[in-house]
């Protein structure tokens, strides 16, 4: 999820007028109008999963400076593993895409696995629009992962960072459990703020979560020092922020600091919205899945170095309570 790049521009004017209760229809950026979608309410979540409407698709082009991006028509067989993976989802989460998600969409060549919006309609009731990176279809699990994981390093020869989550799933199961984790919290306020720049007026009351962010984070992008590690600042995936900024020499360094953080992985350290994402779609995995997450650092003479975050027992706690956010719902 990257929400901050995607909406940044189409949020100024929306930020200016939300300071009243709710903000004036006509201020909601076009993107997040229940209207820009092919929305039938009552129908079935399976008719959602299709081709992103044309012109919400040439705003993502613009918004992401990006002319290679175009629509991917899901096959049959590609809906069905939808289904099939959101059935191995919590029951909240699961009921959360039924009744919410307004379309579920694929777009080729997007930078990045996923990205997910929030939208209202006319009486300021709240929805979300979900985008996924069609490659997730082809690629296993393993892949996919080791994909995201090496982009915020700066290549280098004889040296690799790959994730193992075994050879039995597609990557969009982990495209599907991160992703349904920001949508849920975008309807339910599970952590303090999912998205500084979804209007206070359409923020869901924030639930008690029992210290798992608030211990943690400082603020939404801000660790407390006990939580923090080195290079973390530096962090950068698929290319935003400037990124890589990280030489893969340092890896061992970065992966010991994850090690002695309360993270779940590297992604999940960029702020608390993405910790609670990252700690459901991990915690479904090894959970749910029965797969394994595991990180190898490979360096010169192929000297390997291994590191299982969910054997931390603080981490494995966090992510048992991340689950237990959404099994209460």
């Amino acid at each position: 999820m990257r929400k901050s790049n995607l909406l940044a521009l189409a949020l100024a004017p929306l930020l200016l007028a939300a300071c009243s209760k709710k903000a004036p229809v006509q201020a909601v950026p076009e993107m997040a109008r229940l209207e820009t979608f092919a929305y039938a309410p009552g129908a079935g979540f399976e008719s959602r999963i299709g081709p992103m409407p044309e012109r919400l698709l040439e705003i993502y082009r613009e918004i992401d400076g990006r002319t290679d991006y175009r629509n991917y028509a899901p096959t049959a067989a590609d809906k069905a593993l939808v289904l099939e993976y959101l059935r191995l989802m919590p029951p909240a989460l699961e009921r959360v895409f039924r009744e919410k998600c307004v379309g579920l969409y694929f777009v080729e060549n997007l930078q990045g696995n996923g990205v997910t919006s929030w939208v209202v309609d006319r009486e300021g009731t709240l929805y979300f629009h979900m985008t996924l990176n069609p490659a997730a279809l082809r690629l296993g699990l393993s892949e996919t992962l080791t994909e995201r994981e090496s982009s915020c390093f700066i290549p280098e020869k004889g040296r690799n960072v790959s994730i193992d989550s075994g050879g039995k799933h597609k990557g969009l199961a982990y495209a599907l459990f991160h992703e349904g984790a920001h949508a849920a919290d975008y309807i339910y306020g599970l952590t303090p703020l999912v998205d500084e720049g979804l209007p206070e007026a359409y923020r869901p009351p924030a639930r008690p979560d029992g210290g798992l962010f608030t211990e943690t984070w400082e603020s939404y992008s801000k660790p407390f020092p006990r939580s923090d590690f080195p290079f973390r600042e530096k962090l950068t995936f698929y290319g935003f922020g400037g990124g890589p900024k990280i030489p893969l020499a340092d890896a061992d360094g970065v992966y010991a600091g994850l090690a002695g953080s309360p993270f779940v992985s590297l992604y999940g350290a960029k702020s608390w919205a993405e910790d609670f994402a990252e700690l459901t779609a991990y915690g479904l995995i090894t959970g749910r899945l029965g797969q394994p997450y595991r990180i190898t650092v490979t360096g010169p003479l192929g000297v390997k170095k291994t590191a299982e975050p969910l054997k931390n027992p603080a981490v494995a706690r966090r992510a048992a309570a991340a689950l237990a956010l959404l099994e209460k719902l």
